[in-house]
């Protein structure tokens, strides 16, 4: 599988398919360094094989990166959150959970 990012989203592809799956983040107007997760999405196909948690794992480690703050609005993505508490880190506290 391969991840390219770019400027608001991460996206999965392979060799058969080159849309396999994406997340996107958005920058919030008006706020440095703030981000919003909109969305966490993988083709049906490509479901059930960690590609998801692993576009959420990726855009961690690049907001990490590039000291962004974030706000959820993917559900998948607050359960990645919830299940791997040290991204909280990356939220403001009274959006940590």
């Amino acid at each position: 599988m391969d991840y390219k990012i770019e400027e608001d989203r991460i996206v999965a592809s392979d060799d058969q398919q080159p849309f396999v799956g994406e997340i996107n983040f958005p920058k919030v107007a008006g706020v440095l360094n703030r981000v919003v997760v909109e969305r966490v999405f993988v083709h049906p196909d490509y479901r059930g094989q960690g590609i998801a948690a692993e576009l959420v794992n990726r855009f961690v480690k690049y907001a990490t990166a590039h000291q962004l703050t974030v706000k959820l609005m993917c559900p998948y993505a607050v359960k990645q959150f919830k299940v791997h508490p040290e991204y909280q880190q990356l939220l403001l506290p009274e959006d940590r959970f």
